[in-house]
């Protein structure tokens, strides 16, 4: 066979290949092919409250719709359940502590990286569409900031999606990344539903009374609307022809009843989907992943290389559809400097299965310290107090119980697997500079002046009120959260 006909037949060989036996996506070069890149992010929306994940009764047609034409992720996690950590965490590739952003309200540390300035530098246009809650905006540097839109009768504003719709048409020569971050479900929800009461999921771990009822009947009309943005987002993409060739991410930023300010996996445990139409099989994965793998995977898939990150690219489980991941995810609870503030901290980890999560501040620990003679603060016990039943220690077994209902942490035959939790969550803590240790003492943080421990604001006093001795009585006793958590130097 001459040179001429060897090419001839490696050319049919090709071609046969080609036709017959599509390249999987494991084979066609995820790493560098910079797509166009949608992410949805819905607002204050629990895992539990989707179709795709069980609950037949919440209205998310759009997502169901969605999640049959891509690869639904069961155990994807953020780091805390609290919009400015949580959203901080997923455009910084950095757990909460690490990155700064803690406490709500707050902004990410000096020299922390985002997403915006890691893709423009490879090249790529970088917009927030909606929603920001992150800062400071010196370091989160978007190409383009579309604002939420006021509309008539709802409650919250909505994405922009005209602004979108009109940049779609025409994008420029870069690829592009677009966060498109809803305000919905978040309250102030509807004030009128077409859902039913009697017809809501109410979850085992809620009261199931009137006012529950009332309360998720008026939020699943909040999920609706969020799900109307998403269908209008889905309808643009597909009108400027850019299905095929767009990866389109869909999560919520943390979950909201018994989810908002914990550790429990409603707050943490999210709705995360990816379509990627001939790259990425449609179907369902247990890979234990992280709102810190999306900006690994986005520089991956810009062409550029991850370096000092918390999270690790998700090329290798969309390439697959599943396979191993993390070993362990981790949870962050830091409840002052909100409105309701108050002092108990929570750390928790994860290995998919068994969730440890340590409670810092508890009766349990008061009682302790007040039986050794020691001065018990004001501030310390009015944290514990609130939440009175609840122990140091908390284990649940995830997959035999969902909901977390059944604490396990003090059964002998679970000793082992509380114990390799326990020395790998307080592990991880002391590699993110954590100013919680497990038996030292518990800072109050310096916050917002109006959300700090020790003042009152009249716009909030049904959230938070305190004796007029206790105002201003922190005043030097305060630590500044990022010096607390501060890199250590090498």
């Amino acid at each position: 066979m001459n040179i001429k006909q060897s090419v001839w037949m490696a050319t049919l060989l090709i071609a046969a290949v080609g036709v017959g036996a599509p390249v999987d996506a494991g084979e066609s070069g995820l790493k560098g092919s910079r797509p166009n890149v949608f992410f949805f992010l819905g607002d204050d929306q629990s895992r539990f409250d989707h179709a795709t994940y069980g609950n037949t009764a919440v209205p998310t047609p759009t997502t169901e719709a969605f999640a049959k034409e891509g690869l639904v992720f069961e155990k994807a996690f953020t780091g805390q359940a609290i919009c400015a950590p949580s959203r901080s965490m997923l455009n910084t590739g950095l757990y909460p502590i690490r990155n700064g952003c803690f406490i709500n309200h707050t902004k990410i540390r000096k020299g922390v990286k985002t997403l915006p300035q890691h893709l423009k530098a490879l090249g790529y246009t970088v917009i927030l569409a909606g929603k920001s809650h992150v800062g400071p905006g010196n370091q989160f540097t978007w190409s383009k900031h579309f604002q939420p839109v006021k509309r008539k009768d709802t409650p919250r504003p909505w994405i922009p999606i005209e602004e979108i719709d009109a940049f779609l048409a025409d994008p420029g020569p870069n690829p592009f990344c677009i966060m498109v971050t809803s305000e919905f479900p978040h309250p102030t929800y509807f004030s009128e539903t077409p859902y039913k009461p009697e017809d809501v999921a109410v979850a085992p771990y809620l009261t199931d009374d009137e006012n529950t009822r009332r309360t998720l009947a008026l939020y699943y009309r909040s999920i609706q609307e969020k799900e109307a943005e998403f269908a209008a987002l889905l309808a643009s993409i597909e009108k400027h022809g850019m299905k095929d060739n767009s990866v389109v991410f869909y999560s919520d930023d943390h979950g909201l009843h018994r989810g908002k300010f914990t550790t429990y996996d409603s707050g943490l445990n999210m709705a995360f989907m990816v379509r990627w139409p001939e790259k990425v099989k449609p179907g369902r994965t247990d890979a234990l992943t992280s709102f810190t793998d999306f900006v690994p995977t986005m520089i991956e898939l810009a062409g550029g290389t991850p370096k000092d990150l918390d999270g690790k690219s998700l090329l290798p489980i969309l390439e697959k559809s599943g396979g191993k991941h993390h070993d362990y995810v981790y949870g962050v609870t830091v409840s002052q400097g909100i409105k309701g503030r108050h002092v108990f901290p929570q750390r928790s980890v994860h290995d998919g299965r068994y969730h440890y999560i340590r409670n810092f501040n508890t009766m349990e620990r008061i009682e302790r310290d007040r039986a050794a003679g020691k001065k018990i603060d004001y501030f310390l016990e009015q944290g514990a107090k609130k939440y009175p039943d609840l122990p140091e220690e908390m284990l649940f077994d995830t997959q035999a119980d969902p909901y977390e209902l059944t604490n396990l942490a003090q059964k002998p035959e679970m000793a082992k697997i509380k114990q390799q939790l326990k020395t790998e969550l307080f592990r991880w803590m002391a590699a993110q500079n954590d100013y919680l240790t497990e038996n030292g003492p518990i800072p109050f943080l310096g916050v917002n002046k109006r959300f700090s421990l020790d003042q009152m604001d009249k716009k909030y006093y049904a959230a938070y009120s305190i004796p007029k001795d206790k105002i201003g009585s922190l005043k030097g006793k305060t630590v500044n959260p990022h010096e607390a958590t501060a890199p250590k130097a090498k």
